[in-house]
């Protein structure tokens, strides 16, 4: 009876040797299989890994976080805009609704505002609304400053929107500004001011003369924003409005 217990015991281990070499075949064919599909980077970075080494592309990675922002951002920069520019992004306007001029130091537009506002309203029109965003892309990604400042005429408005013509005419450059920002600009490249009836170009006693007053006046500087302390007329105010929280 000994004798077959022992051979029974003896008999049932090699089963045990076998299941564990099975075992181990299969894992070792499980890591074979799963390092084919692996791609060749991913088996490298972890042979790497496994021996200690840095990641493959990690000092590219290191010095990229060292680069300085801004110079990328400087060579991305678009050159000054010309008055050729502008006037194309508002070819489809009526030339009679708005004017460019140019200096040494800045561009000066004109939008007479009877054609991109209804009458006492800071609303810009459909009709004009596409214009104004292409001349929003066309000076996007530029390091200049913008000055938009609003006019309005002599007649009074009273409302519960706007008390006077100083916030209607405030109101018309932010939106101008908010439209320009929306297709790229950096808020802090702009500046608002409203100016109500002041600095009026024509007579206020005609039609004609007031819808001449009526106006937004869009300084574009020709000069880095970082070296342009003002290229803008005398008068014309100069900060970042949304910092200092004057827009309407």
């Amino acid at each position: 009876m000994s004798d077959i217990d022992e051979g029974g015991a003896h008999g049932g281990a090699w089963k045990i040797a076998l299941a564990d070499l099975m075992t181990v075949l299969m894992v070792l064919f499980l890591v074979l299989w799963l390092i084919s599909i692996v791609d060749p980077k991913d088996r490298q970075a972890f042979v790497n890994a496994m021996q200690g080494q840095p990641p493959i592309g990690a000092e590219i990675e290191d010095e990229k976080l060292f680069t300085p922002q801004v110079d990328l951002i400087d060579l991305q920069m678009k050159p000054p805009v010309s008055r050729e520019e502008l006037q194309k992004a508002l070819q489809e306007v009526n030339p009679k609704d708005v004017q460019i001029e140019e200096t040494d130091d800045y561009v000066k537009i004109t939008l007479f505002s009877d054609s991109f506002f209804e009458s006492g309203r800071a609303t810009i029109n459909d009709a004009t609304r596409e214009q104004l965003e292409k001349l929003g892309e066309t000076l996007a990604g530029r390091d200049q400053t913008i000055t938009i400042t609003g006019y309005t005429d002599t007649l009074p408005i009273n409302n519960l929107i706007f008390p006077s013509n100083w916030e209607l005419s405030a109101a018309r450059a932010a939106t101008v500004a908010r439209t320009f920002i929306d297709m790229g600009l950096t808020a802090s490249q702009v500046t608002i001011a409203g100016k109500a009836d002041n600095d009026p170009v024509a007579e206020n006693d005609t039609p004609y003369g007031r819808s001449l007053n009526r106006r937004v006046i869009i300084y574009v500087d020709k000069r880095p924003e970082k070296s342009a302390n003002s290229a803008v007329p005398n008068g014309v105010p100069t900060g970042n409005p949304f910092k200092a929280g004057r827009v309407p």
